[in-house]
């Protein structure tokens, strides 16, 4: 098929179909959603054990203090927010991870930004399986100082979340500028 001369070259490109991802590309997005589906499982399987070890309302003391680990169950997001609405949260979550899945080539051009997507997408999906399950996410992580101060209590995906975040604003903060991003 020739190209229409009147049409510029960038703008043919972008009408053009696009090319299935090299075997290299598939590749790596194996390998990250391996990574994320193994956050996920180890997030699952934290929690099922702080319900078996704390389910009582029992807690263990790790550092006096500073950090113990009890199980708490939230219906909401962070601190709370949003609490009783299941379906926006799953919503938003499930919004989240199609949004990494759409920007997958842009996140896998590092092994910092697909580390960090890993762990992005892992922390999503093992806090939306909580939620889709039971409307609870399990929390067991309980870091305060004395009886001053208490953070509020979270798990691994949401550890997982907030290092993965840190992650791609660090590999975007490291990647080299181009003259053709927009």
């Amino acid at each position: 098929m020739e190209a229409d001369p009147a049409t510029p070259p960038a703008a043919a490109e972008a009408a053009a179909p696009a090319a299935e991802a090299p075997p290299a590309d598939r590749r790596a997005e194996a390998r990250a959603a391996a990574f994320a589906l193994g956050v996920a499982a180890l997030d699952q399987i934290s929690k099922a054990a702080a319900k078996a070890l704390w389910g009582d309302g029992s807690a263990t003391t790790v550092v006096p203090g500073l950090l113990d680990l009890r199980l708490a169950l939230n219906d909401g997001a962070a601190w709370s927010m949003l609490a009783g609405r299941r379906l926006l949260l799953c919503a938003v979550s499930a919004a989240m991870l199609a949004l990494l899945a759409a920007e997958r080539r842009a996140l896998l051009a590092t092994r910092l930004s697909r580390f960090a997507a890993g762990l992005l997408a892992g922390g999503i999906l093992g806090n939306l399986v909580d939620r889709i399950r039971t409307g609870l996410v399990v929390d067991f992580v309980s870091v305060h100082w004395r009886d001053a101060w208490t953070f509020p209590t979270f798990n691994l995906a949401d550890s997982a979340i907030c290092a993965g975040v840190a992650l791609l604003v660090l590999s975007s903060l490291l990647a080299p500028c181009s003259r053709t991003r927009r």
